[in-house]
């Protein structure tokens, strides 16, 4: 009897014991349990985001239109429209003539505006004074000196007028004046032309 006694108070201390190292156990998982320990998804996620930068969009630049002139006042000229961005200058003009030519409009200066009109002096290695390119743009093939010259000095008149009168305004009424490198008078010996310095181009 005394036997079976300590029998039962054995197995009970054993149950304790069990009980106490399940719950032990339990309790250990419990506080590390990943679930318990990490924060919550959506606080995980407010702590990872980036704040939002506002990225400053650059316009692009506002393209124009103008037109080229390109020929004689005896013969008429042919329209060409070209874009252009920002502000217009009669150096954009003249440099469109040469990209849609292929004729060296080098200019020696830049385009001097005044009340008295427009003052252009073209580099003496530009096509006026050493001819067209060899080969030649095949849409704007001349046949002479003469012709090239007159259809260089004709079409930046034109288009400098064209692009620089305002609207309601006379074209003829701006004046463009040519002059050589050195502020000398516009000579073309090879032609038998020349322009004085205080007088607006004509052919």
């Amino acid at each position: 009897m005394k036997r079976q006694n300590n029998n039962r108070f054995g197995a009970a201390v054993l149950l304790l014991i069990l009980l106490f190292t399940l719950s032990a156990c339990s309790c250990g998982q419990s506080e590390s349990s990943p679930l318990e320990s990490s924060p919550p998804i959506s606080m995980r996620q407010e702590e990872t985001a980036q704040p939002e930068t506002e990225q400053s969009e650059t316009p692009d630049a506002a393209v124009n239109e103008v037109i080229l002139y390109i020929g004689t006042k005896d013969n008429g000229f042919t329209e060409y429209p070209i874009t252009y961005e920002e502000t217009l200058t009669p150096e954009i003009l003249i440099a469109g003539i040469a990209d849609l030519t292929s004729w060296d409009m080098t200019l020696a200066e830049n385009v001097t505006t005044g009340k008295g009109g427009m003052s252009v002096c073209f580099a003496d290695s530009s096509a006026l004074f050493t001819g067209p390119p060899d080969p030649q743009n095949e849409g704007f093939f001349m046949f002479s000196a003469e012709q090239l010259a007159q259809t260089i000095l004709d079409s930046t008149q034109k288009t400098l007028q064209m692009g620089f009168t305002g609207e309601g305004g006379d074209p003829d009424a701006l004046d463009i004046y040519y002059y050589m490198e050195g502020e000398k008078p516009l000579e073309l010996p090879d032609i038998g032309r020349e322009w004085p310095l205080d007088q607006p181009y004509a052919w």
